[in-house]
């Protein structure tokens, strides 16, 4: 398998048809064609279906493009890590963190890390949680904050980060609003709003749902934390958070109430094998670790360091 085969055949996902992947490749299109099927026959994998005039991801297809769209990214960033290595300078600190915690966490945290390291290089990606531990194994990234879970890489390093209770977000006016805590079973008299199913967080809540012996009905589900909250504070229904999470839309829409009983909420630091610390990324988790005590204060538990 060669390099110009992965590279077609991304090209073929983002663009969507032969035709246009060719003229990004500078190909004919029988020509990438043939790179398409000698890749296909390589693999034994059938890649993509036709749908009306488009090529579409089987979903062996689309496991394939998760981690060749990894490979790749490592590869298109060599350019600029031999350009630092030339230039002698310092190498830029890769960072990757779920939506959730971007706002409200990383980005202050980063705002304290310059102050201390004001000629540091740093990228910061967001992903989601079903491909950060991947991406981490990769060694795409240097530094990674994501909510716990079983370690599928056992060469990834997990170090815990901190605990918080999970919270019950709840738009202001709402029935909800005027109790001190709320169960899994008086949510279940509202709307609730959940994230997709197989996501850590619909994991969760599921779990919180059925130790309380209560069906799990959603009426709205989506893919992303921050949006949850966002459709929370425009009255669309209720969910629960991390109160980190909940400080990424406006505060004076919504009140978190404690989920009763109490369920706490792991997060943790993931870092790539062979990961040796550095004065920047031992800097970087303290400044992370000092956000979190700022925002949270005694509502979260400091459960690690780097």
């Amino acid at each position: 398998m060669n390099i110009k085969k992965l590279k077609c055949f991304r090209a073929v996902v983002i663009h969507g048809s032969l035709v246009a992947a060719a003229d990004v490749m500078n190909l004919s299109q029988p020509a990438t064609s043939r790179l398409i099927s000698t890749l296909e026959d390589e693999l034994k994998l059938k890649l993509f279906k036709r749908e009306k005039r488009r090529l579409v991801l089987t979903p062996e297809g689309k496991e394939f493009y998760r981690e060749t769209e990894k490979i790749l990214s490592n590869l298109d960033d060599l350019p600029r890590i031999v350009q630092e290595i030339k230039a002698g300078g310092t190498r830029t600190l890769r960072i990757v963190a779920l939506a959730r915690l971007a706002n409200s966490l990383v980005s202050p945290a980063l705002a304290r890390f310059v102050k201390e390291h004001p000629d540091q290089r740093f990228s910061v990606d967001v992903r989601g949680h079903r491909d950060i531990e991947q991406w981490v194994a990769g060694r795409h990234y240097d530094i990674a904050v994501a909510l716990t879970k079983p370690c599928n890489h056992p060469s990834v390093i997990q170090r815990p980060f901190f605990d918080t209770d999970a919270m019950v977000m709840i738009p202001r006016g709402h029935p909800l609003e005027a109790l001190e805590t709320v169960s899994p079973a008086q949510m279940a008299e509202h709307d609730i709003i959940a994230l997709a199913p197989g996501l850590r967080p619909r994991f969760q809540m599921e779990e919180i749902f059925h130790a309380a012996g209560v069906a799990l009905d959603c009426k709205i589900e989506t893919t992303s934390s921050v949006l949850a909250c966002q459709m929370v504070v425009e009255g669309l229904g209720v969910t629960i958070i991390d109160r980190l999470a909940a400080l990424a839309v406006d505060q004076s829409r919504f009140c978190l109430r404690p989920l009763s009983p109490n369920y706490r909420l792991q997060f943790v630091l993931l870092f790539p094998p062979g990961f040796e610390e550095t004065p920047a990324t031992t800097s970087l988790v303290r400044c992370l670790q000092e956000e979190v005590a700022s925002a949270l204060g005694e509502h979260a538990t400091m459960t690690g360091t780097a």
